[in-house]
């Protein structure tokens, strides 16, 4: 999508934010084009998920009122500088876009993109996620591996458990981690880690730090989940801004990185064991075809799973394992 077409989205988007209803032909005044224009982009703003009501004589109306991502709110919530951070409308992939970023130009540890909506978003083992505008937070974050790509061991589980920690200070009760990527509330998915690492020719390592949170989900589009979710409206009755909780996660996850690069996977390896959702249960670990079974025993300095099979505890890695209980389905 180019950025005239991203531009017009997001004057719309203005407009109605305020979730009342405005008339194709007031908004095509106030914008300067027509209503079939209007029209258009009010059909691509359904394609991204944004949930749109038309009502004959009245015109559109969000289905809620919209809190778009602001990059000088953000930087305050999180105590950065503005130039720290930049908010961008509709990516593929914030990933993406960070790994371009940093290709074209040098980036400081822990720049980060924040977007409206992906349209290529992504999970682990290539997995889409589904990523509609404006309702959810998608960051993505740079981070140098100083000690070379090995040095991204338990980096996932590092920025897990500081998500974690960041929906725990808002009063999100029954917070979890899920080995090695997810986060859970009520046992239901909240948000997910996608870490991506890159090796140069110059023999620099870094790694791109994707997150994935539920803040709001579209009814509409919530079909195309097919897993236990939930988000952040479910859990919190008061008021909340989107801006702000942007700006908490990205601060506590800024603070983890810090300490991970200074003290290792030990501080949070002290914290997993009270996030584990699985500790202690009876697992099931799917490595591609093959299958082991044990007990969940956490992790180790690493940040392998630690498995007890017959009174022996097996340690297992790999970007391709997948964790179950053995009860349960998710």
């Amino acid at each position: 999508m180019n950025n005239r077409i991203n531009d017009r989205i997001n004057d719309v988007l203005q407009l109605l934010a305020d979730g009342r209803f405005h008339s194709g032909q007031a908004l095509g005044e106030q914008l300067g084009v027509t209503r079939a224009a209007i029209n258009q982009h009010i059909q691509k703003l359904i394609e991204l998920g944004v949930e749109v009501f038309s009502v004959h004589g009245k015109g559109y109306r969000l289905g809620h009122r919209l809190e778009l991502l602001d990059a000088e709110t953000i930087a305050a919530a999180a105590a950065v500088n503005q130039q720290q951070l930049e908010v961008q409308s509709v990516v593929g992939s914030s990933n993406d876009e960070i790994r371009t970023l940093s290709h074209a130009k040098a980036l400081p540890a822990g720049y980060a993109v924040f977007a409206e909506a992906q349209t290529a978003g992504r999970g682990r083992r290539g997995k889409p996620w589904f990523s509609p505008f404006g309702s959810n937070l998608y960051i993505s974050i740079y981070w140098p591996l100083t000690d070379g790509i090995n040095s991204a061991m338990g980096l996932s589980l590092v920025v897990g458990v500081a998500v974690a920690d960041a929906l725990t200070a808002l009063g999100i009760k029954d917070v979890g981690v899920k080995w090695p990527n997810d986060v859970y509330v009520e046992h239901k998915k909240l948000a997910g880690i996608l870490v991506e690492l890159d090796s140069r020719s110059d023999g620099q390592s870094t790694s791109v730090i994707g997150i994935g949170v539920n803040l709001r989900m579209p009814e509409q589009g919530a079909k195309a989940i097919d897993q236990r979710w939930t988000d952040i409206a479910a859990h919190i009755s008061a008021d909340w801004s989107r801006n702000a909780i942007a700006g908490s996660i990205y601060r506590n996850v800024l603070d983890a990185l810090e300490r991970f690069s200074q003290y290792g996977l030990e501080p949070t390896r002290n914290k997993w064991v009270s996030y584990d959702i699985y500790l202690n249960q009876p697992v099931t670990l799917m490595m591609g075809q093959r299958t082991v079974s044990g007990i969940c025993r956490g992790i180790d300095e690493n940040g392998a799973i630690l498995l007890d099979q017959q009174g022996s505890i097996i340690r297992y890695f790999g970007g391709e394992v997948s964790l179950r209980a053995a009860h349960v389905i998710d």
